[in-house]
C-alpha cells in the first residue's frame, strides 16, 4: 500500500499545487484520475475534500474526508484529516462537532501548530475565551515562523470584534516586525476599533512613515484624527485616500461626514444627495447622514424620514414594525443607541401610548427614572405602559418622532424629583463613557475645568461618574450616588450644570435645569437646531484647531460667564 501511494505522490503534489494556485477544476480532475486507478487512496479523497472546501461545498468536504479517514490508520495522516474535518464541520455550521474533531487532531498530533490555531478560533467562537487564548499560545510556541500565524489570528479576532485581543496580537506582531508597515497599520485599526485612539494614531502614523500607505490605512488615519478632534489632518487623510481610490463610496462618505461635522453642511448635503440618487449599497447610510443634517436645521418632516434609514443598517427583531397606527395590540418600544439618546426620546412615550398599549424596554439603569416622569406614571399604573411582557409589534424609541409625525419639539422638562434648586450650586461633569469609539472628541480632561473651578462664590458638585471622592478638587462636593436616582437627586439641587455631551447632559435638560454645554466643534445634530431643553447655552471651539489649543479659550469664556452670572471672582 505504501509503495503504491508513493507512486502517486508526485501527482498528488501537483494537484495540491494547482489547488493552492486557485485552479480547483484542474486539482479535482487530478484527484479523480488518481482515484480511478486507486479508489482506496486516502490522500486523494482528502484532496477532494480540500477542493470541496475551496469551492464552498462543506457538506461534500465532510463526506470526502470522512471516507478518507476510513482508508488510513496512520496517525499523522488521521490528525491532518481530522483538521480538515473540523474546518469543514465549522463551515457547515456544526461548531460543537468541529471542536470535537479539532480536539482529536490535537491529541493525535500535538505538535501541529495549525490544529491548535484552529482550535483557538473555534473556542473563541464558542465563547470559551480562556481556553481559546491558551490554545493560541500553544500554537504560537509550536510555529517555526510566528508572523503569519499572528497576522491571521489578528485578522480573525478583528472579524469576531474581539478588538482588545486583536490589539494584543498585533502588538506582538509589531514587536517582531517593527519595520513592517502592515503590522503597524493592523495595530492601528485594532486600536481604533477598541477606542484606544492615541495608540491608534501613533501606530497609523508609523505605518505611513514606513511605506506608501494603502487607502484603508489612510481612511483609518482620517477616522482616528476625526475621533480625536483633529479635523484638518483628518480631511487631509481622507483626501489622500480618495486620491488613490476616487470612486470609493466608503472613503467619500467618511469625508462628507467630516464636512457635515465641521460646519460645511452644504457641501456634505450635496454629496449625500448625489449618493442617494445613485443608489447602491451606501445610499441608506447617505440618507441617514442627510437626515441628521436636516434634523440639525429643524427640518423635522424630511429629517425624521431620512433618519429612519438607520434601521436598514442595524439588526431588528422578528416582530413586525409598528408604523404609528392606532391598535390594541401591545407595541414593544426599545431603547436604541446610548443612554443619552434614550433619555432624549423618552418624552415621546406618553404620546405613543395614546395610540397603542406599550411594552417599554430601556437599558435597566434608566428604569428607576421612570418613577419620576409625571406624564408616564398614570400610564404605568393603568397598565397602558408595562416594563415586561410580550408584544405583537415593535418600534425603536428613536423612531417615535417619525411614527408620531413630530414637527416641533416641546422643550419642557419631563422628569421631576420634587427638589428645588439651591442658589449657587453648580454641577460639573467632563467626560462620557470611554468605551464609546468617539468619546475623545466629546470628553475633556478634568484639568481643563481648572479656570471654571477657580470661580468664587459658588459651590461645585461633581456629577462625573467614576470620579473618586478622594480625588475631587478642594471644595467640590461629591454628587455621584450609589444609583442613578441618587445622582439625579443631587443634580436636582443644582442651580445650573456645566458639562459635555453625555447622558448627564440629557438628564440635566430632562429635569429642567439650565445646562451650559461644552460641545465639540461642529456639534451633534441634537444641539444644533431647535432647543430640546430649556435653559440651554452652548459653548463650542472654532477654527479647526487641535483640542489642546481649541478648548482653553472656550473654557475661559465659560469661566468669565459664570463669574458674571454669580458675581464671583477667581482672586487673580
Amino acid at each position: 500500500m505504501i509503495k503504491r501511494m508513493n507512486a502517486y505522490r508526485s501527482r498528488l503534489d501537483t494537484a495540491l499545487a494547482s489547488l493552492a494556485g486557485g485552479d480547483s477544476i484542474k486539482a479535482e480532475a487530478l484527484f479523480r484520475a488518481i482515484l480511478a486507478e486507486a479508489p482506496d487512496c486516502a490522500e486523494a479523497w482528502h484532496g477532494l475534500a480540500c477542493v470541496a472546501r475551496h469551492t464552498g461545498q462543506p457538506r461534500l468536504a465532510i463526506a470526502s474526508v470522512a471516507h478518507a479517514l476510513t482508508l488510513t490508520q496512520d496517525n499523522v495522516e488521521r490528525a491532518r484529516f481530522h483538521l480538515t474535518l473540523a474546518a469543514s464541520l465549522d463551515e457547515a455550521g456544526h461548531l460543537r462537532e468541529a471542536v470535537s474533531a479539532c480536539r482529536v487532531a490535537t491529541l493525535m498530533e500535538p505538535r501541529d501548530f495549525r490544529a491548535h490555531a484552529l482550535m483557538s478560533e473555534l473556542l473563541y467562537r464558542s465563547e470559551q475565551n480562556e481556553a481559546a487564548a491558551s490554545a493560541f499560545s500553544m500554537a504560537l510556541s509550536l510555529a517555526a515562523d510566528p508572523v503569519p500565524l499572528l497576522t491571521r489570528h489578528g485578522a480573525f479576532l478583528m472579524e469576531q470584534r474581539r478588538f482588545a485581543a486583536a490589539m494584543a496580537c498585533f502588538r506582538r506582531l509589531v514587536a517582531l516586525c517593527p519595520q513592517e508597515a502592515a503590522a503597524h497599520a493592523n495595530l492601528g485599526a485594532a486600536c481604533f476599533e477598541n477606542g484606544a485612539m492615541e495608540e491608534a494614531l501613533a501606530a497609523l502614523r508609523k505605518a505611513v512613515a514606513l511605506a506608501p500607505p494603502s487607502a484603508q490605512t489612510l481612511n483609518n488615519l482620517g477616522l482616528v484624527y476625526q475621533a480625536l478632534g483633529y479635523s484638518i489632518p483628518a480631511e487631509e487623510a481622507f483626501d489622500a485616500a480618495l486620491a488613490l481610490f476616487p470612486d470609493d463610496c466608503v472613503l467619500a462618505c467618511n469625508r462628507a461626514t467630516l464636512l457635515a461635522e465641521t460646519d460645511r453642511e452644504k457641501e456634505a448635503e450635496t454629496f449625500f444627495r448625489d449618493m442617494i440618487a445613485d443608489g447602491g449599497a451606501w445610499s441608506a447610510q447617505a440618507r441617514f447622514n442627510l437626515g441628521m443634517i436636516q434634523l440639525g436645521r429643524g427640518e423635522f418632516a424630511q429629517g425624521w424620514s431620512n433618519f429612519e434609514s438607520r434601521q436598514s443598517l442595524i439588526e431588528s427583531t422578528v416582530l413586525p414594525p409598528w408604523d404609528g397606527e392606532r391598535t390594541e395590540g401591545r407595541v414593544l418600544i426599545e431603547g436604541e443607541q446610548g443612554l443619552g439618546d434614550c433619555l432624549q426620546f423618552l418624552r415621546f412615550v406618553p404620546d405613543a401610548a395614546l395610540r397603542a398599549p406599550l411594552l417599554l424596554r430601556l437599558p435597566e439603569v434608566l428604569d428607576p427614572l421612570l418613577a419620576f416622569m409625571p406624564e408616564l406614571q398614570p400610564l404605568l399604573r393603568s397598565g397602558r405602559v408595562v416594563l415586561s411582557g410580550e408584544a405583537t409589534k415593535r418600534c425603536s424609541l428613536l423612531s417615535l418622532p417619525a411614527r408620531l409625525g413630530v414637527t416641533t419639539v416641546d422643550a419642557s422638562p419631563y422628569l421631576d424629583f420634587g427638589l428645588s434648586p439651591e442658589k449657587g450650586r453648580i454641577g460639573i461633569f467632563n467626560a462620557g463613557n470611554p468605551t464609546y469609539r468617539f468619546d475623545a472628541r466629546r470628553s475633556l480632561p478634568r484639568a481643563y475645568f481648572a479656570p471654571i473651578l477657580a470661580v468664587q462664590g459658588v459651590t461645585f458638585v461633581n456629577l462625573q461618574q467614576e470620579q473618586d471622592a478622594a480625588l475631587l478638587e478642594p471644595g467640590v462636593e461629591q454628587g455621584i450616588g450609589h444609583t442613578l436616582v441618587d445622582t439625579a437627586r443631587a443634580l436636582a439641587r443644582c442651580e445650573m450644570v456645566i458639562g459635555v455631551d453625555t447622558m448627564m447632559a440629557h438628564l440635566t435638560g430632562a429635569m429642567g435645569r439650565p445646562l451650559w454645554l461644552l460641545d465639540r466643534e461642529g456639534g451633534d445634530w441634537r444641539w444644533k437646531g431647535p432647543d430640546w431643553y430649556t435653559g440651554l447655552r452652548i459653548f463650542r471651539p472654532e477654527g479647526g484647531l487641535p483640542p489642546d489649543e481649541a478648548w482653553p479659550p472656550v473654557i475661559e469664556r465659560v469661566a468669565q460667564a459664570l463669574r458674571e452670572r454669580s458675581g464671583g471672582y477667581d482672586g487673580v
